[in-house]
């Protein structure tokens, strides 16, 4: 690696998705807490009482709510498990070439928030199978992004 030359602009891609992967982690992964007496205490008192297992319940919930006097909780947690995710289905083919299938990345994007919503139930964090729903549509579209612009590059390339 030493004597291979450095592709910055990889190297900067690569900074920017490992931040982005920190973030994910930071607002997933890491359970609720609060520092008792100088501990740390998890809490998870109510965590699997406000699990969701049944599919599409969540999304319903929120799409019923959009008019309604929850609007803004509803729209921001449609949208942001939207948003939040669409980098990872950018990120992963830019930097590994491996995953610029779309079948690898179908999977991809279901194994992902699979992955986050079972760690958070080994956490104690609450789970919601809508989440990987929508976390997998987000990571989807971020894939749509990256084909859509690759063929604009390629375009603009061979003009």
């Amino acid at each position: 690696m030493r004597k291979k030359e450095k592709n910055w602009l990889r190297e900067g891609v690569m900074l920017l998705f490992f931040l982005y992967c920190v973030s994910i982690f930071s607002q997933t992964i890491i359970p609720n807490f609060t520092i008792i007496n100088w501990r740390i205490v998890l809490d998870t008192s109510t965590a699997y009482s406000r699990s969701n297992f049944t599919p599409l319940n969540t999304i319903l919930l929120f799409y019923n709510q959009l008019n309604g006097p929850l609007a803004n909780i509803a729209f921001y947690n449609l949208a942001g498990n939207i948003v939040l995710f669409i980098p990872f289905g950018f990120f992963i083919p830019l930097v590994w070439p491996k995953f610029r299938g779309w079948v690898i990345m179908h999977v991809v994007a279901f194994l992902i928030p699979l992955f986050i919503e079972c760690t958070q139930y080994f956490i104690g964090r609450s789970i919601d199978v809508d989440d990987v729903l929508l976390n997998a549509i987000a990571i989807v579209i971020g894939f749509v992004l990256y084909k859509v612009l690759q063929r604009v590059r390629k375009m603009i390339k061979d003009k």
